[in-house]
């Protein structure tokens, strides 16, 4: 199905700038440079050059002066706490972040053990409390590893009425969780997610990661703005986000996080062959709201992505923001809204294309062979009309239930927002979130080939 044919000339153009970053990217390493290793057992003393003198902590890695062509590699196996800072390489000699030896992929968690039952005190029957000073937020808590699921957060603790209710007292550094029992000997684990990226990627160029397993930290999987030539290759992220965002005028906490997220300007990206799951919003996405604002050659491919709210989401305003050369393609999305998020939110909202308001110039977004099984609400939300800037062919649709499309016509320009993430319960344009007029009314289609046929007569779709 094709919304758009794209120019003659746009073909070439964005063939050899998706040819330079697979140029860029084809070794691993690049140039020759250093090895690293990390391992649990290592000793951040030692010089790292070999698995017998490996370091022991991302910390030590964070402050490792690495440059183009270097690597570091850690144990299969392992588990890692805290978050990564990448370094940047150059051109043609990416910094790589990877893995050495047989196993699981190495774990990176920037999350705290609350597992020992010694560690949490009962305040009254059916209330604990467990201290963790923490720089930032607490916002999410994972139990079983995520078998058993996530805790239910409240934003004060007057609002605790709950089992598994909990909140996040930050004058006191403590979690307050409701149980029956201690929470230490009713979960083997209890994970308390904080509120921080697990790769914190800010302004970072020339970066591989490759083999990485990135879980529970209450803001992104990997998320950063201003980033260049970054390829993510067969990395696991799972159980992300929960931290809050904002909070409104009612003092509500809005929650975030994004599984892969490109905040702002971002080129020559590529993410492919990566499984992402259980994330509070997107498991990928690149968005911004900064004018002036390039997004270029993004490409995602053949990742596998489920239980999300949104499995891929879209949007970029701001004035002379622009977007160019997009491919989401050979990606599989199953069941979104499906995740822990969805029954948390005061919006669920679930969608596999979460397209909101755009209103950069847009060209070359292409959504080609993808397959999209079920989900919880509709399988695209598209809010304006810079539809005739998308390309669709090629994907499988199997939403045996839902909505196929809700198509919001909000206007393309002089949008004012409140709250841009924002949706009402009946998922109907409310000004009291988005101070603009909705230009047309949305349209819904349904399931099955009758909606597709429509969906095609109403876009233009071939």
């Amino acid at each position: 199905m094709t919304v758009r044919r794209i120019l003659e000339a746009e073909p070439l153009r964005l063939f050899m700038g998706f040819l330079l970053a697979l140029v860029l990217f084809a070794a691993p390493a690049g140039a020759q440079g250093r090895t690293f290793y990390v391992q649990s057992d290592g000793d951040d003393l030692a010089n790292g050059l070999s698995p017998e003198r490996a370091w022991k902590t991302l910390d030590r890695v964070n402050r490792a002066e690495l440059a183009g062509g270097d690597r570091v590699l850690f144990r299969c196996g392992d588990i890692f706490r805290g978050h990564l800072e990448p370094k940047s390489g150059r051109p043609g000699a990416p910094v790589y972040y990877g893995s050495f030896g047989a196993g699981e992929k190495p774990v990176l968690e920037p999350s705290y053990d609350a597992g020992d039952p010694a560690r949490w005190t009962q305040v009254r029957p059916g209330l604990w409390r467990c201290v963790q000073p923490s720089s930032k937020e607490l916002g999410n808590i994972i139990l079983d590893h995520g078998e058993a699921g996530c805790a239910w957060k409240v934003d004060r603790p007057d609002l605790l009425s709950k089992d598994l209710h909990f909140c996040w007292v930050r004058e006191e550094g403590a979690v307050y969780l409701m149980s029956p029992g201690n929470p230490g000997q009713r979960f083997s684990s209890v994970e308390l997610a904080e509120n921080v990226h697990v790769i914190a990627e800010a302004f970072a160029h020339d970066v591989v990661y490759e083999g990485l397993w990135l879980r529970y930290g209450a803001a992104h999987g990997i998320g950063g703005a201003g980033v260049q030539r970054i390829v993510i290759r067969c990395c696991d992220v799972s159980w992300i986000g929960g931290g809050t965002l904002y909070y409104d005028e009612a003092g509500r906490g809005v929650r975030f996080g994004n599984g892969i997220e490109f905040w702002s300007a971002a080129e020559d990206v590529l993410v492919e062959n990566c499984r992402v799951w259980e994330c509070w919003d997107a498991g990928l996405t690149h968005q911004s709201s900064e004018a002036d604002k390039l997004q270029k050659n993004i490409t995602w491919r053949g990742n596998e992505v489920w239980n999300c709210e949104y499995s891929f989401e879209y949007w970029q305003q701001g004035d002379g923001a622009r977007t160019e050369n997009i491919r989401f393609e050979n990606n599989v999305c199953r069941d979104a809204g499906k995740g822990w998020g969805h029954v948390q939110r005061w919006n669920p909202n679930a969608a596999h294309l979460m397209l909101y308001d755009t209103t950069a110039q847009t060209d070359g977004f292409v959504i080609r062979g993808n397959r999209f099984e079920r989900t919880e609400n509709c399988c695209i939300r598209l809010f304006n009309a810079w539809y005739p800037s998308i390309t669709m062919e090629d994907n499988t649709w199997i939403i045996p239930r839902n909505q196929l499309i809700r198509y919001h016509g909000r206007p393309t320009a002089d949008l004012v927002f409140k709250y841009p993430d924002h949706l009402d319960f009946t998922h109907n344009d409310d000004v009291r979130e988005i101070e603009s007029q909705t230009v047309e009314t949305p349209l819904v289609l349904g399931h099955g080939r009758r909606a597709v046929r429509r969906m095609a007569k109403r876009f233009g779709f071939r």
